[in-house]
């Protein structure tokens, strides 16, 4: 069958969450059992970064407070259709902001880690695997991924953010003096105990927000 000429412009979204200690992906699941990144048409008269935001909140109830373009996909051309230009985004959502009654409701919306990922529709694994890259690579010389975090904060959560953003331990000690060198952060006098009671309190931080917003290091933080 001949394509059809033409060009169909959609917009696509990948939206992050650290949940249980690894970073996963929400996904969509249509009434053939296939999966998607939430996605949709803009309108006519509607900025791409609205649509974008638009199609998070009516999928899956989420109202992104980070949302950034990450990279116009013009490959793909359907056997029966016009080439497909995808304009993707990326935003992060901390777990604790997730409308979990609206996703229990949601037979279509699941979360999903990179492992457990199933195969997904058109290009659509290859827009999360540059996402991924994405957040790993602003990691190491912006404030990208802090987002993730709630508003006070333990050092110890602060250093599992990268390590599972980058998928590996890193030295507790140099962890902590990169981060001090950083001068993003300030103690809120509160501390945190443990769910079990035991050992020394943690104390809690949160960001400078005047530095936080406009930080970009001269080099890389963690050059991994």
């Amino acid at each position: 069958m001949a394509r059809k000429s033409g060009i169909k412009l959609t917009v696509v979204v990948v939206v992050m969450t650290i949940s249980e200690g690894v970073l996963k992906t929400l996904l969509v699941r249509h009434d053939d059992n296939h999966w998607s990144l939430p996605g949709g048409l803009p309108n006519n008269d509607e900025p791409l970064t609205k649509a974008a935001e638009r199609i998070v909140l009516e999928t899956a109830g989420i109202d992104m407070e980070y949302l950034e373009q990450l990279f116009t996909f013009g490959d793909y051309v359907p056997d029966t259709g016009a080439r497909v230009i995808e304009v993707a985004y990326h935003g992060l959502v901390p777990s604790a902001l997730l409308r979990i009654d609206k996703l229990a409701n949601r037979q279509t919306i699941s979360w999903f880690t990179e492992q457990d990922q199933p195969k997904l529709i058109d290009n659509h694994q290859e827009v999360v695997s540059v996402a991924r890259q994405r957040l790993r690579g602003k990691l190491a010389y912006t404030a990208v991924g802090f987002e993730l975090l709630p508003d006070k904060f333990t050092l110890a959560d602060l250093q599992n953010l990268y390590e599972v953003i980058l998928g590996k331990e890193l030295d507790k000690r140099n962890f902590r003096k990169k981060i001090n060198d950083l001068g993003i952060l300030e103690p809120t006098g509160e501390e945190r105990t443990s769910r079990k009671g035991r050992g020394r309190p943690a104390s809690l931080y949160r960001f400078k927000s005047e530095v936080f917003h406009t930080i970009e290091t001269k080099g890389d933080i963690f050059p991994f």
